[in-house]
């Protein structure tokens, strides 16, 4: 059997470039992987086809589930001739814009290469990640990293310093797509955005510094603009994360996960339990710096 954890992700920096022709929107996000994990394990089975369980039951087993999808692919590209067993046990919140179910498709690819003794090239696997779901490729490889196009493309970008990250999410989950049709309702289809380059200039230069005290001049996420004026508690823990010592906080993906960036163990623990009155699920994390190759360095 085959384990592997599924790390969650946080936007340091999202903003929209414009719309494809194909209706996607091109993205600039800067993410960063943090140490809140599913585990995916992984083993062969006799027989065809995959078996997919999971701990939360509200989460699908089917076709549905990008485990599944990923595993799919990878089973009919070796043209394997056995079936396997996965089960995922969910701890990242779902629906929130940690990209859990990205996180677990990018482990569940990495751990069926190993289980079948790699017969697949990393680049290779990176390229059926993307059939799977934009972010996956990037929770692949993790660590702090620039995405660009729908979020395939993947630069390197100046580490994020050590610190103490509390994420936290509450209600119920927020839809992508209805979130990108009200922004292109709010910025007439992106035809005159201008975006936020400054920003990320910012961001980039507080990384290349190794200052995480200026780290929030640079941070943004255009998602904000038209979720939180619809989800009232997004505001209320960015608020209470800053009471408690952040020296940042900010909303991740298209919500509705907050998160607060803290120099101080004691205070992101404080701040942790502080959330608990929103009926948050809240955990004190850690950036992870990954490997090219997704390993934890």
């Amino acid at each position: 059997m085959i384990k592997r954890p599924a790390f969650a992700k946080i936007n340091l920096f999202l903003d929209i470039e414009g719309i494809r022709a194909d209706g996607y929107h091109n993205i600039v996000s800067v993410m960063q992987t943090v140490d809140w994990a599913d585990e995916i394990s992984i083993e062969k089975a006799d027989g065809e086809g995959i078996l997919l369980t999971c701990s939360d039951p509200l989460i699908p087993t089917d076709r549905k589930n990008t485990v599944y999808k990923a595993a799919d692919l990878f089973l009919t590209r070796i043209s394997a001739s056995c079936g396997v067993q996965i089960h995922i046990e969910k701890n990242i919140p779902s629906a929130a814009g940690l990209a859990g179910g990205s996180a677990d498709a990018a482990a569940a690819l990495l751990g069926l290469n190993q289980l079948f003794d790699s017969p697949i090239p990393f680049e290779e696997l990176l390229a059926m990640g993307a059939r799977v779901g934009a972010d996956v490729p990037f929770c692949m490889i993790g660590g702090t990293r620039r995405t660009t196009g729908i979020g395939e493309i993947i630069e390197d970008f100046p580490t994020l310093p050590p610190c103490v990250i509390v994420c936290a999410k509450a209600g119920e989950g927020v839809s992508t797509p209805e979130a990108y049709r009200a922004l292109d309702e709010r910025y007439n289809r992106f035809s005159e955005y201008e975006g936020h380059v400054a920003k990320e200039n910012a961001l980039r230069a507080a990384l290349e510094n190794n200052t995480i005290e200026s780290v929030s001049r640079g941070l943004y996420n255009v998602f904000e603009n038209v979720v939180e004026p619809t989800r009232p508690a997004v505001s209320a823990m960015k608020a209470e994360l800053l009471s408690h010592g952040a020296i940042a906080a900010m909303m991740s993906g298209s919500g509705p996960s907050v998160f607060g960036i803290f120099l101080r163990e004691d205070d992101a623990q404080s701040a942790c339990e502080a959330l608990r009155q929103f009926d948050a699920q809240c955990r004190v994390c850690r950036p992870c710096t990954m490997s090219q190759k997704g390993e934890l360095i």
